[in-house]
């Protein structure tokens, strides 16, 4: 083989691995570079940068809406708009889906990129976007956006901060929003206290250290015990004991949430059986999810003596919600093995009336953001009172949350709320005798 066609083959094979990788770094949709020519850029280049992701609000849902093609042509149109506006100094990349990332480094012989100018940028392309109305044929969609911005040397640290300030801007609303990264957002705080909490009940759940506690639940009527719920706790390796708000997004997050239940089932069941005392258990979406409750419930009241009659089963409001079959057929599987049905925090964001019927749910509960301020705020107290004659015009039963003194007993009671839970009746404790001790 001559040099010209060695040197021929060699150019071509240069060309292929170059349009490979050109490939591979390119999303095919916008033509723009994707994530991981993002990730490379990064870590190539030295200094300080900035970094904006941008995600198109309730995105899946337009799509679901509109199908796959119209979807398409949103984010071509968007890509569009960014490039109209971004500056020639900043990079934009189609990350995923419908997030799009825009880098900005600083000079050199700059100390850092300017972040006012940054900002200036993202107030300007939340404007654009949102004023822009996107036509396909007769078809008029307004989008909106929500940004997150960091600023860092550091590619992973740049990366990581702004996806959390996305999650903050998006927990605030998500549309026409941006948040800058710092360590007081509630996101990171969370996310911090997610990465403390997860290895923790990993090896209590080991070591059987979730804890069932005991909190009366009144007769607003009689002021009688009428149940106890089962409260979670967990007791660390030095005996100390942390409230479930510490530790259940953890155990959520990492997938071992049904192993809170599961324990919390056997251990309540245990320490009830034989007694004729009713009970409650928090039941979740993932147990839903699992669909393991009527074979281990039905198991467990055997083991220990129980009747269905005795358990009331709250359903928290994120299953209750969830308008899937599944889901639905269970609780009333569970209705008909005998458990009553409660609506745990009704009222609180993810309410759905018609699941509610669906289930014949046999208790409200009443969120407790609603009920504590009923004796100082009369908003407050009527809208308590209507969910209170809504338990009554289905045949439920109501329950109010956080009955933290005499005050708001008494206006719970005159509205006509049926039974009360809080700290003036008992706080929760490892034995009911202790969880009695109210102030009442």
């Amino acid at each position: 083989m001559k040099n010209n066609e060695i040197n021929n083959l060699k150019k071509r094979l240069l060309d292929q691995q170059k349009e490979l990788v050109k490939l591979r770094e390119q999303d095919a949709l916008t033509n723009l570079p994707n994530r991981a020519k993002m990730q490379r850029d990064l870590r190539e280049k030295r200094g300080e940068k900035a970094l904006l992701i941008a995600d198109i609000n309730k995105f899946a849902m337009l799509g679901a809406v509109y199908g796959p093609k119209i979807a398409d042509f949103m984010i071509q149109k968007i890509a569009m708009i960014i490039k109209e506006i971004t500056p020639k100094k900043a990079r934009i990349y189609r990350l995923q889906g419908d997030e799009f990332g825009v880098c900005f480094e600083s000079a050199e012989d700059a100390k850092g990129v300017n972040e006012s100018e940054i900002i200036n940028f993202a107030q300007d392309l939340i404007a654009k976007i949102s004023k822009n109305v996107i036509f396909y044929g007769k078809i008029e969609i307004r989008a909106a956006i929500a940004i997150g911005i960091a600023f860092a040397k550091d590619e992973e640290a740049l990366l990581s901060r702004a996806l959390i300030a996305l999650q903050e801007a998006k927990s605030l609303g998500g549309a026409n929003i941006f948040c800058v990264y710092s360590q007081g957002l509630e996101t990171f705080r969370r996310q911090k206290t997610n990465l403390y909490w997860i290895p923790r009940v990993k090896a209590a759940i080991e070591r059987q250290a979730i804890e069932s506690w005991y909190q009366p639940i009144v007769c607003n009527k009689t002021r009688e015990v009428s149940r106890y719920e089962c409260l979670a706790r967990l007791k660390d390796e030095r005996g100390k004991i942390a409230d479930p708000y510490l530790f259940l997004d953890a155990a959520r997050i990492s997938g071992i949430l049904t192993a809170i239940t599961r324990s919390m089932i056997a251990k309540s069941f245990k320490y009830f059986g034989g007694t004729g005392a009713h009970f409650s258990i928090n039941i979740t979406e993932s147990d839903l999810q699992e669909d393991y409750l009527p074979e281990f419930l039905r198991s467990e009241m055997l083991a220990n003596n129980l009747n269905a009659r005795q358990i009331t089963l709250e359903i928290v409001e994120d299953a209750s919600a969830k308008s899937v079959y599944s889901h639905i057929n269970q609780l009333l599987t569970l209705k008909d093995m005998g458990f009553l049905l409660a609506a745990d925090d009704f009222g609180a964001a993810n309410s759905n009336f018609s699941r509610i019927m669906a289930v014949d749910i046999d208790i409200i509960k009443i969120d407790g953001s609603f009920v504590k301020n009923i004796a100082s705020n009369q908003r407050s107290l009527m809208i308590v009172k209507n969910m209170a004659d809504f338990a009554r015009s289905i045949g439920a039963k109501s329950v109010a949350e956080y009955v933290a003194n005499r005050e708001i007993y008494k206006k719970a009671s005159e509205i006509g709320v049926d039974f009360s839970q809080g700290f003036y009746f008992g706080k929760p404790a490892s034995k009911i005798a202790a969880a009695k001790r109210g102030a009442a």
